[in-house]
């Protein structure tokens, strides 16, 4: 980081939420699906504002860049605005970053909470200027048709309870994001096969990453995080397949990201991937990661499966992949 981190303040009892779209419009959605995501955050004590470019159309995405870095803006500045939070992700939201005032975030410091294509922003924001952002539910998460505790579990400790420690326990159950293409709209949950040691060991360091090819777009750019000693988070969608995905991990390593890092922490990967018995995710380990010697802990829940946990970004963690321990060992919020 360019900075020292700058811890955000919890949210407040009944905070005000700003809800940003960075890529995609939210009416790509249904209004039930949006009413539905708005009102379980309003049951839980939240305001909810939507930003103005939510629903704008500039060809495929929700309003020009200039609107959608206006919009950001405006949040951060508002005193009325409690924390941000995306509505969902896209494939664009790396178009906003070269326009961003980083002094203006800087200066009006507050919880940023999304994962996907959020990824670019959280990182370059927390990379820029030091904020701790969060890597965690949009409201997207919120609106499916199932509510899962433990995402909100994760969600309220970590940017409303706040704390100085905290050690992340598995799910005891899981489901993929299919839902949307299944008639009756459900989703179909499943036991949870828990957290699985690739590489044992234990490290410590400061949380970087999410969506490994939304993380990749940074490569190059003055942008990229510092990953010297950091834990690497990443995970991926159900677009991809083992064939791109092993891409992503060798672009990895060509950039000598696993020269760098202390731990790699791997969130579950959905179904639609399509792993299977002679095509697995540790044999795109091994050639990826042959000649470091760092832990790896994988199926951790977070990512393009629900539930997901919430991580904060710049904030250390100690990892220790042989006996499944993951926790934050510094704080990610000031005292209230």
């Amino acid at each position: 980081m360019k900075y020292d981190l700058i811890l955000p303040r919890p949210l407040p009892k009944n905070a005000t939420l700003g809800v940003i779209a960075t890529s995609s419009p939210i009416h790509e959605g249904s209004e039930e699906l949006i009413a539905r995501g708005y009102r379980r955050l309003r049951e839980r004590g939240f305001e909810v504002i939507e930003a103005a470019n939510c629903r704008n159309d500039h060809g495929h995405t929700a309003g020009t860049i200039q609107e959608r870095v206006d919009a950001l803006h405006t949040f951060f500045e508002d005193p009325a605005i409690d924390g941000i939070i995306s509505f969902w992700g896209g494939l664009q939201t790396h178009q906003l970053l070269e326009y961003l005032d980083w002094e203006l975030i800087q200066k009006h410091p507050k919880p940023l909470v999304g994962y996907s294509d959020l990824t670019v922003l959280t990182n370059a924001i927390t990379f820029m200027t030091g904020l701790v952002t969060f890597s965690g539910p949009a409201v997207i998460t919120f609106a499916k048709p199932t509510f899962f505790d433990y995402s909100w579990q994760y969600f309220e400790q970590l940017l409303i309870t706040g704390g100085e420690r905290l050690r992340y326990q598995p799910s005891p159950v899981t489901s993929d994001n299919a839902w949307y293409e299944r008639d009756d709209n459900k989703m179909i949950e499943k036991p949870a096969p828990g957290w699985r040691c690739y590489r044992p060991g234990e490290a410590t360091g400061p949380i970087v990453g999410g969506n490994l090819g939304t993380l990749l777009l940074l490569a190059g750019t003055r942008f990229w995080p510092d990953l010297k000693g950091c834990i690497l988070f990443v995970e991926e969608d159900e677009a991809e397949n083992s064939g791109t995905i092993d891409r992503m991990f060798t672009q990895a390593r060509q950039m000598g990201i696993f020269e760098e890092i202390a731990g790699m922490v791997v969130g579950r990967f959905p179904a639609a991937v399509g792993f299977t018995e002679e095509d697995t995710l540790e044999m795109i380990l091994d050639d990826s990661l042959k000649g470091s010697d760092f832990p790896v802990l994988l199926d951790v829940d977070f990512g393009h499966t629900d539930p997901l946990l919430t991580f904060p970004l710049g904030v250390r963690c100690r990892l220790d992949a042989e006996r499944k321990h993951l926790e934050l060992v510094e704080p990610w919020c000031r005292e209230r």
